[in-house]
This record gives C-alpha cells, sequence and structure tokens, in this order.
C-alpha cells in the first residue's frame, strides 16, 4: 500500500507528518496512448462511475486525475489495522445510486456508535448541557420540522420530489439564506441552539452565507423528519471503505489511469477535443469533466462552452468546513456533541471504539480549526468533553486543497436558480459529472454515482448520433 500525499497526522510531541497510508494510492503515472474514444477528467466517484459505463460498452475511456489517488473528495486512510474516512463517509439505502452499487460489488455496510447515540450534549453560552439522545433528538426534530414548515403540511407539498425542485418553490424559497428564515420562526433556548448548530453543520458555513433551499432539499430527502434525515447523514457506512467501492469501479471500467495530472485546458476543434495538461495532449472524441464546482474555474475552456455556463461555473458553492479525526485517552461512549455558529466546531460524534477508547468525528464550519495543531484541536474538545487528551489525529485540509477548494455541497442564497440548470446542461462534446450538481443527493457519493450515470448516459446518445 503506498502513501497519498492528502491529508495529515498529528501526534504529541511530534510535528505533522505529510501524506497517509491509502489504498487509493496508485502507480499511475502515465497513459500508454495519446487518443481515446472518451477522456474523463477526475477520478472521483462521479469521474469513475462514468469511466466504468462507457468502459463496459466497448469504449476506449482514459482517465486523468490530478492527485496521486482516486475517490476524489473520499479516501480511506489505514494505519494499524484501522481504517479513517478521511473525506464523504455516510451512506444510507434511502440513497438509491450507491446502495446499488455497494450491492453490485458485494460490499457491506457497519454502523458509527453516535448514528445510534445514548447521550448527547449543547455548548452553549449558559454552557454545557448533557441529556439522553431521545430528550435532545425530540427536541430538534421538533425545532427542524418548524423550520423546514412552509405549506402547514411539513414541506410534503411544496417539495413532494426533492428530486426536481418546482418554479414556484424556487421562486418562493432561493433567495433566502439559513439565517433569514432561522429568523422567521420562534426558537428559543436549548431547541435555538440546536437548530442553530445542525443548519451550520449542514451547510459548513455562517448560516447568513448558505441557502435556505438545500437545507429544504435535504429535509425532504430524509423523508420530512429529523430522525430519519440523521440516519441518511450519518449512521451507516461502508465497511470495506469508501476507498473499495472506488477501486472497485476503476478496475470494472477497464480505463487507462493517468494520475498526478491536473487538466489545464480543454478544446474543442473541429468536432474533435483536445486535453491538455502540463505533460501531454489527448485527443478524443468527447470529455466527461468530472472536477468539483469550485476548481472548474481552474480549467481553460478555449471553445464549446456558453458565456452562461462559464458564468456558472465561476461560482462557487459556500461549504468551507473543517473535518478531523481524533484518537483519544478514554470511551465517551455513543455520544454526539453540538455547538452552534460561531463555535469553531459545530458538531462532534463518537464513531467507534478501539481498544476501549473512542474515535471522534469532529466538523467545524468556514475552515476555522488549525488542523496541524493537535493542541488547539484538543482544547476545542475539552469544551465538549472536559480534561479528554488527544492521542492523534487525522485529517485533510478540503477548504485549501487546490484540486477541491471546499467540502461537500452547499450552495448560497440565489444560486440553485442562478447555476443548477446550466452545470446540468451539457455542451457536446464537452458532458460534465460531479455530485455539485446533482438532481438528488448533492454533495453526496450518491449524487456523485447519479451524475457519472447521467453524463455517460448523455454522451452515448451523442456519440450515436455522430456516427
Amino acid at each position: 500500500m503506498r502513501n497519498t500525499s492528502d491529508g495529515l497526522s498529528i501526534a504529541p510531541g511530534r510535528a505533522a507528518t505529510q501524506g497517509l497510508n491509502s489504498p487509493a494510492a496508485l502507480d499511475r503515472a502515465a497513459l500508454p496512448d495519446s487518443e481515446y474514444d472518451v477522456v474523463v477528467v477526475g477520478a472521483g466517484f462521479a469521474g469513475l462511475t462514468a469511466a466504468r459505463e462507457l468502459g463496459c460498452r466497448g469504449l476506449r475511456v482514459a482517465i486523468v486525475e490530478a492527485r496521486d489517488r482516486i475517490g476524489g473528495r473520499t479516501f480511506v486512510a489505514e494505519q494499524d489495522g484501522q481504517k479513517y474516512e478521511i473525506g464523504g463517509t455516510w451512506i444510507h439505502w434511502g440513497q438509491p445510486y450507491v446502495w446499488n452499487e455497494i450491492h453490485r460489488y458485494g460490499l457491506t455496510i457497519t454502523e458509527s456508535l453516535s448514528g445510534a447515540a445514548d447521550t448527547m450534549s449543547i455548548l452553549s453560552a449558559d454552557g454545557l448541557v448533557t441529556d439522553t439522545a431521545e430528550a435532545i433528538g425530540t427536541d430538534l426534530e421538533q425545532i427542524l420540522t418548524a423550520y423546514c414548515d412552509i405549506d402547514g403540511a411539513q414541506g410534503r407539498v411544496a417539495f413532494a420530489n426533492p428530486h426536481a425542485a418546482s418554479p414556484e418553490l424556487l421562486a418562493s424559497t432561493d433567495a433566502l439564506s439559513l439565517a433569514d428564515r432561522f429568523a422567521m420562526i420562534p426558537a428559543a433556548g436549548r431547541q435555538r441552539d440546536l437548530l442553530l448548530s445542525f443548519l451550520t453543520m449542514n451547510a459548513a458555513t455562517d448560516p447568513a452565507k448558505g441557502g435556505f433551499h438545500d437545507q429544504l432539499r435535504w429535509w425532504a430527502l430524509g423523508e420530512y423528519s429529523a430522525d430519519s434525515l440523521l440516519k441518511r447523514l450519518g449512521r451507516y457506512k461502508i465497511a470495506e471503505g469508501t476507498s473499495a467501492l472506488a477501486l472497485a469501479l476503476l478496475k470494472d471500467a477497464n480505463a487507462d489511469l493517468a494520475l498526478g495530472h491536473p487538466v489545464s485546458q480543454i478544446s474543442v476543434v473541429d468536432g474533435a477535443v483536445r486535453v491538455r495538461t502540463k505533460a501531454m495532449e489527448i485527443r478524443c472524441k468527447a470529455v466527461v469533466v468530472a472536477a468539483p464546482l469550485n476548481v472548474l474555474g481552474d480549467i481553460d475552456f478555449t471553445s464549446g462552452v456558453s458565456h452562461e455556463r462559464l458564468a456558472a461555473q465561476r461560482e462557487r458553492h459556500v461549504c468551507a468546513g473543517t473535518k478531523f479525526i481524533a484518537r483519544v485517552d478514554r470511551s465517551v461512549g455513543a455520544w454526539v456533541g453540538f455547538a452552534p455558529f460561531p463555535n469553531p466546531l459545530t458538531m462532534v460524534v463518537a464513531d467507534r471504539e478501539v481498544g476501549g477508547k473512542s474515535v471522534l468525528v469532529g466538523f467545524g464550519p468556514d475552515d476555522s480549526i488549525d488542523l496541524g495543531d493537535i493542541r488547539l484541536i484538543e482544547s476545542e474538545l475539552r469544551k465538549f468533553l472536559p480534561g479528554v487528551v488527544v492521542e492523534e489525529v487525522f485529517a485533510h485540509d478540503w477548504t485549501n486543497d487546490p484540486y477541491a477548494k471546499g467540502g461537500w455541497t452547499w450552495f448560497s442564497p440565489g444560486q440553485t436558480s442562478r447555476v443548477l440548470n446550466e452545470l446540468q446542461t451539457p455542451a457536446p462534446p464537452l458532458f460534465f459529472a460531479n455530485t455539485d450538481w446533482a438532481s438528488g443527493w448533492r454533495g453526496f457519493i450518491d449524487g456523485a454515482i447519479e451524475e457519472g450515470i447521467r453524463s455517460a448516459r448523455d454522451l452515448l446518445s451523442y456519440l450515436r448520433a455522430s456516427r
């Protein structure tokens, strides 16, 4: 197993070590040819799925990836026999695309302890309060239902199909920020702090920057229930790790793969496409661009893309969250901690126990935690767990990663109306696939697979019509 240059590990008394051991890190530095039927730009789940769908239909496919590994904004780090999910992690059978792939490849699931928590804590200006998960869960259910009840039917009428918002729904909700909607409902005490924590966790930014419409979409995808939504957001994981699914997709794609080659330019000349990196130029009939929204602006599209689409591609989503995994010196049980904005940590969950000690996962908004400072991380965790000692930290700075520039997807107020349709519209022979503009579970592994399937379908139709 190789090291990827992504991620870092820290333990007391030593400097941060850059790069983590991962099955997603592969030795694929070059392509054997310079001409293919299709080039896929990006080896995240959207790109890998598109490559699998196209390669299985007999097309010659090349995948060009900027990183030294596959998986995009997900990858597993392995140390001392333990797997640590550094990026995207949780899945659910209510996410149909990823659930289908888990069955296709014979993978299994495991549960995070926090998914069925016994206790929860809320850190507010009045101090730390700990109660049963049932009691706090009831508070969250009540206040989130009120927050999302825009039609007197808990959103079930206005957002009956979370994969396709109506023009009326967009007109009435898309301009609102999370904070705008928060100001419209009566919320006080523990429920207020809990709701503000939850909203900040979801958008991973100041609620004034995050769009209310995305929260409504999550609510509808979660079957209009806080309990159901939480199960989909943070209970079940792929036991073999997200990288196992990425590797299975790559194997089925039968595609040539080049790692460590950021694509700088894509041009269309006389109906043919040229994909350029610093070290090579590849010619092909069509391209699937599977790069995240926040880095699309780094690719020079010299032709073939409308001004409207280029403007949409330059709009970044607002999620700038911090995530870290901390091994601590004690068991905290099946526990979850919340803290409202602007606390540097918004949510901490007890994922599992190893040798009687907890593995915690911490999340914060707007890149507000220095991931290279273990003492700072320990200090922030002690707000929730007094006296806790951090023995090791694993993390990756997704916000400052040049090939991510952010975490999972969250749109700003009005952004869905401005950019989503343009981002989802192909520009043959250029096709675009990323979870950042999925119709359903946008920002999740499920949304990436959805987009990979859609883009491959559209590209195949284009090639057939071109014959």
